[in-house]
């Protein structure tokens, strides 16, 4: 078994992701057929606590030499067999194992078949612990003797020292992708973290300078296999680390960790574990700059969350204060509870110019007269949409899962799995997309059909159904003109918070089987991938053409006028799902006007902005990385929500990167 190689362990795994031969998945294949026989036979014939035990009786341990920590994945005992809807997209509660040993979890009396399941997982990972102690025994990695006591406490004891909460999270994290949960978030590291760093430095156990490499190589350890881990795209990991966050009196909560995590991120130019940080009004300037100088590196993080609008609106969702004050996020930016939460925030997509195109091929245009009345046309095909969308969330059946269940608070207490109402919250959420772009077209078949009739709406539909052929001079206008959406007129800033709230007019009264809400945002990953399949649509957008990102205005100089509009927008309800502001900056901006953008950065939050991310790069440098690639080998940027290497992207991605650069350069209309 030592001779089989396995991807990911050996060398850098990005090299292999690109291999378009399919031999990566064949080794895969192979592997699991000559050394995951037995386990595939319980796996498919037994239950998942079965497979679990099995898993880990049989898989690879792994110690690498040159690392103080172990962390290791053998993706051929993966519980990927999908039953049912899986969960994935959230953040484990880490802290149960890091305040718990693992015989202090387990039933005295399992009474259940949940309890009985659960008490196998616990044994499985004991399994798991005293196989990894052997293979330290046998090995020569550094610090032995401290890496055995660490797992040998991992089954007696809570965690003590700081190292051995690092470790503890680590383990924690190998399962959760060992079985399958993918996008696994990491939590609010700097406040988890700090009790065990703040002992030890008192009593002399550790100090700053240690504490920093340890870190480092944490998150080191945590970029490994960053090929297995993506989903959908490379570095779409999910791997998000939380800082700061907000008293309940308003003050700003941070600590030395939260500084050095914005300061080993900006060193070693990883795309992955991304940042995110939580910002009040009193967040700190030298945070704030920190932050600034970690995110004009280009590596991509942080990216800001805005506590006094999102505190808020968790609260009036009905997420008890202490919980809506300890908030996390999903693997990019939507707002959950950690560790207590299996709300999976992404369950579907709703896709705003659905009902516009379904408008258009289904509706007597002739009968709308006004505009208003072809407002809420639109509005009442958008319904129909929206109904379609609580289908799919109403017939979502989610797999039994009691390995997630020993790390969501209430579960254990409950004796219920997390598929079954064990977690505290259970929400359901969605992402959208388009809305900016219908917002164009509405505005400009006010101005073009109903004020200037220029042109009759069936004119519009063939436009649109023809992809523009024949009027080719109609679409470049439509293209080049100003942009409505994320500009602060008053008329584009009412008509988005009209669409948003006949959104939650269709959606606040929808209840899952436990008694979950519905909640959406203004922000998606799919603004490509949605897109392929849709019209053309009257804002010059061709057929097959991306939609607008995020919350986003590719003009030049509009940074105050986005953060502006952004912070007209009602988040309250259940429109809180993330929404956030995009923008594309050159790194000479951020660093020749440092002092301007925190204050920039101060006004958004004091407004009431929600979320901002930032892509920190310029037009010339993306055209030459796509042209030379092997030149820019190591080139990060922001894509949806997390980080990337450019040279890992698909082409259109790399296109729509370079068309947003050009734009906010000022250089393409």
């Amino acid at each position: 078994m030592k001779d089989i190689y396995i991807p990911g362990l050996d060398e850098d795994a990005r090299l292999h992701k690109k291999k378009q031969d399919g031999s990566l998945l064949r080794e895969r294949e192979d592997y699991k057929k000559i050394y995951a026989k037995e386990f595939f036979n319980v796996y498919n014939e037994g239950t998942v606590a079965d497979g679990f035990v099995c898993m880990c009786r049989n898989q690879r341990i792994y110690i690498d030499e040159n690392w103080q920590f172990v962390y290791f994945i053998d993706y051929a005992y993966a519980l990927d067999k999908i039953r049912g809807y899986r969960f994935g997209n959230l953040t484990p509660s880490y802290e149960i194992l890091l305040s718990h040993s693992l015989s202090e979890l387990k039933y005295s009396d399992p009474a259940t078949p949940f309890c009985v399941d659960y008490n196998k997982i616990i044994d499985g990972m004991e399994c798991m612990v005293q196989r990894i102690i052997e293979e330290i025994r046998h090995s020569n990695t550094k610090r032995l003797a401290d890496k055995i006591k660490w797992f040998e406490n991992l089954r007696i004891k809570p965690a003590k020292h700081f190292e051995e909460a690092l470790q503890r999270i680590l383990f924690v994290n190998q399962i959760m992708w060992q079985t399958d949960h993918y996008l696994t978030g990491l939590g609010s590291l700097d406040q988890l973290l700090y009790p065990y760093y703040e002992r030890d430095v008192k009593t002399g156990y550790t100090d700053e300078k240690t504490v920093k490499e340890q870190l480092r190589e944490f998150l080191q350890i945590l970029h490994q296999y960053y090929w297995y881990k993506s989903s959908m795209l490379m570095g779409d990991t999910g791997q998000i680390i939380v800082l700061g966050g907000s008293e309940k009196e308003g003050n700003y909560r941070y600590n030395i960790l939260t500084e050095q995590f914005l300061d080993l991120v900006q060193e070693l130019q990883l795309p992955d574990p991304k940042l995110l940080l939580r910002v009040n009004e009193k967040t700190p300037e030298k945070i704030w700059k920190k932050a600034l100088t970690c995110i004009g590196t280009g590596v991509g993080s942080p990216i800001f969350s805005n506590d006094q609008v999102i505190i808020p609106a968790l609260e009036a969702f009905g997420i008890e204060e202490e919980d809506a004050r300890s908030y996390g996020v999903s693997a990019c930016w939507e707002p959950l509870i950690a560790g207590k939460s299996v709300s999976l925030n992404n369950m579907t997509t709703l896709n705003y110019m659905r009902p516009m195109e379904n408008l258009f091929r289904r509706e007597q245009l002739s009968r709308l007269e006004t505009f208003d009345e072809f407002t809420e046309c639109y509005i009442t095909y958008l319904g129909r949409n929206l109904n379609a969308v609580k289908r799919v969330l109403t017939n979502a059946r989610f797999q039994y899962d009691p390995v997630l269940s020993v790390f969501i608070d209430g579960c254990r207490e409950k004796q219920k799995d997390a598929s079954w109402g064990g977690a505290k919250y259970f929400h359901a959420g969605i992402t959208s997309v388009a809305l900016g772009n219908v917002i164009e077209v509405l505005l400009n078949i006010k101005k073009y059909v109903y004020e200037e009739k220029n042109y009759s709406l069936i004119e519009i539909k063939r436009m649109i159904l023809t992809n523009y052929e024949g009027m080719e001079s109609e679409q470049k206008k439509l293209k080049s003109k100003k942009r409505y959406f994320g500009t602060d007129e008053e008329e584009v800033i009412q008509l988005t918070k009209k669409i948003m709230a006949a959104t939650t007019r269709f959606t606040k009264d929808y209840r899952n089987e436990y008694g979950g809400k519905l909640k959406f945002g203004l922000s998606a990953p799919t603004y490509i991938d949605a897109a392929v399949d849709m019209y053309a649509s009257f804002d010059g957008r061709k057929y097959g053409a991306p939609f607008v990102v995020h919350i986003s205005n590719e003009t030049a100089d509009s940074y105050t006028e986005i953060l502006n509009f952004a912070s007209a927008l009602d988040y309250g309800e259940n429109r809180f799902n993330g929404n956030v502001i995009d923008f594309m900056v050159t790194p000479d901006f951020i660093r020749n006007n440092m002092d301007k953008f925190v204050t920039l950065m101060k006004v958004g939050i004091k407004k009431g902005i929600f979320q901002l991310q930032m892509n920190v790069v310029s037009s010339e440098t993306l055209i030459r990385a796509k042209e030379n690639p092997e030149a820019f080998p190591n080139l990060i940027v922001r894509v949806w929500g997390f980080s990337a290497f450019f040279i890992d992207l698909p082409d259109n991605y790399k296109d729509m990167l370079i068309s947003r650069a050009l734009k906010n350069e000022g250089k393409e209309g």
